[in-house]
């Protein structure tokens, strides 16, 4: 009779802790689908959803632009469904070049093409080995910006926007 009770017992345990298993689960999925779509309405429609992690509070969700072979990187706090960081990155394996044709000014113009409401557009030069790249850093509202640009062509190779 104690065997029963016993088998009984566990059993209703078994079922319970299942049942709030499932009930937990659905929430999870979610907070997962929330930041997804917080992703994505930061991004081009285009970019196709490649990888999602989550690191503590941060989803960490990775885009892929079929267009441009550019890849996103978006944190998203997975509690507030709030952006707080965009990393993308270009195609291309080498930054910038030995030669340069772009002016600063040119590097504005590209920025404010991309980023019609920057504001506060500091640019500079970096430098990897021999090559020399853009640096953009600047403002908008909604986050603070770094691009880093091709001296011939004015491409972006990478962008980080960090949001407020």
């Amino acid at each position: 009779m104690k065997f029963k009770n016993l088998v009984l017992t566990l059993g209703v345990l078994m079922m319970l802790a299942f049942t709030s298993m499932a009930a937990a689960a659905p929430s999870q999925v979610n907070r997962s689908m929330t930041a997804i779509n917080a992703a994505k309405a930061e991004i081009p429609a285009v970019c196709e959803l490649v990888g999602y992690n989550v690191d503590g509070d941060t989803s960490i969700i990775t885009f892929k632009d079929p267009n441009t072979l550019e890849r996103y990187v978006v944190d998203v706090n997975t509690a507030t469904a709030k952006v707080q960081e965009i990393e993308v990155k270009g195609a291309t394996f080498v930054m910038g070049s030995t030669m340069v044709t772009k002016t600063p000014d040119d590097i504005e113009k590209i920025v404010l093409k991309n980023y019609p409401n920057a504001y506060e557009i500091v640019i500079t030069q970096g430098q990897d080995g021999n090559n020399i790249y853009y640096i953009a850093d600047f403002l908008t509202d909604k986050f603070d910006g770094e691009l880093k640009l091709d001296p011939v062509t004015g491409a972006i190779c990478e962008r980080e926007l960090e949001y407020f």
